[in-house]
């Protein structure tokens, strides 16, 4: 358990999350929006530019355990694991078993992107999803897959095609906004848009507004389940039902 809490930006709760180099989205974010007294940490794998299944694979392999591990050194109440494609591309079962190596070699409680997401689309009642992503298309491909596998009737879709790491943080408001309306179907009870590096957080509630469903994102859900699993359950406004409601 983590050592008693400090009397400063962390007092209440301080959060780790795992991101890839290239991620220049989620940590401003993040550390702007959370509640009064809890803290976000973070630590970072390199990943070469071209976002691949064997560039995602690779970064897991040679860099994700030293991450983790840095994190630990700070007792975070949470960890979580910010790259959703690694845990698209090699399924259900590598995701359940990072968390599971995550949770009892720190002793903390941990989530992965992939899995908050699962997780915010369960709290808001969705069973029929479409799924929009900045992502090239095999990896776009492997989501849907992923999304199947995990009981869901995944339901149309879009994606941008960019595979440079970097650049997926380069989309504006309105071309993500235009993605989301353009790749859900109106059977769908709720709008998936993955990717951490993706500035989704700035259309969910636009988005929500215009399709009347809940939006999940990977940012959005990746920070309420590491709140939610530090013991936090103060509500933030502004980005979404699932941070506003649940």
């Amino acid at each position: 358990m983590p050592p008693p809490f400090l009397n400063g930006p962390g007092r209440r709760a301080r959060i780790g999350i795992v991101m890839p180099s290239v991620n220049t989205v989620m940590e401003p974010w993040a550390s702007g929006v959370v509640p009064e007294g809890v803290s976000v940490h973070f630590s970072r794998m390199f990943i070469p530019a071209d976002t691949t299944a064997e560039t995602l694979i690779e970064m897991d392999r040679t860099e994700g355990k030293s991450a983790v591990r840095q994190l630990s050194s700070i007792f975070p109440h949470v960890i979580a694991y910010g790259c959703t494609a690694s845990s698209i591309v090699q399924g259900l079962a590598y995701d359940a078993h990072l968390r599971a190596e995550i949770a009892e070699g720190y002793d903390v409680p941990a989530t992965t992107a992939a899995h908050a997401i699962l997780s915010g689309l369960k709290a808001v009642g969705a069973s029929r999803i479409s799924i929009v992503s900045p992502y090239p298309a095999k990896v776009d491909e492997a989501e849907h897959d992923y999304f199947t596998s995990a009981g869901f009737d995944v339901r149309g879709g879009a994606f941008l095609g960019i595979s440079d790491g970097f650049r997926l943080a380069e989309p504006e408001p309105e071309t993500l906004f235009d993605l989301g309306k353009r790749g859900c179907d109106p059977t769908a009870d709720a709008l998936v848009m993955s990717c951490l590096n993706t500035r989704s957080h700035t259309v969910i509630a636009p988005l929500e507004e215009a399709l009347g469903k809940p939006v999940i994102t990977s940012t959005q859900s990746t920070l309420w389940q590491a709140l939610r699993l530090a013991g936090i359950a103060d509500r933030i406004s502004g980005f979404g039902r699932l941070l506003e409601q649940h």
